[in-house]
């Protein structure tokens, strides 16, 4: 029996790659576990089941998202796998800046202003977008050079 599966190509600048699958999705969520274990040294175990929940999630979904990798565009799994970061990173920094006690916050040098949580927040849609934008000039480029005699 061979377990081998060929990866879908994608058709523009976005290809399977585990590295960079796992590595992204592991970078994006590891906050998650550290800001969870300072919830933990601090006494807050209910708490620090968000963020541990959260990374889960993530990593689950990372997961599942490659072994479809037979099945799956490389780029629809990374913009699911963004929308879902979109959704679960807000709601743990939320989580932790209004039910996290200071001396946690402190510990873990969380920002007093909002600022930087928004800037946080609106690195992933940033992100997204510009994958949008690498995406569509790919294939246009690619379609142009398929094109042309």
């Amino acid at each position: 029996m061979n377990t081998s599966r060929k990866p879908l190509d994608g058709p523009g600048r976005l290809q399977w790659n585990a590295g960079g699958w796992f590595g992204s999705s592991l970078g994006s969520s590891a906050w998650m576990i550290v800001a969870s274990c300072f919830l933990l040294f601090h006494g807050q175990l209910a708490l620090a089941m968000v963020p541990a929940i959260g990374f889960s999630i993530v990593v689950i979904a990372s997961m599942l998202l490659w072994s479809r990798c037979d099945r799956i565009r490389p780029f629809t799994a990374m913009m699911a796998l963004l929308g879902l970061l979109a959704i679960v990173v807000p709601f743990v920094l939320f989580f932790v800046q209004w039910f996290g006690s200071p001396s946690a916050r402190a510990a873990m040098n969380w920002p007093e202003s909002p600022w930087p949580t928004i800037l946080v927040i609106a690195i992933v849609p940033a992100l997204m977008i510009w994958l949008v934008v690498l995406e569509q000039l790919a294939t246009k480029s690619k379609d142009k050079t398929v094109a042309s005699p």
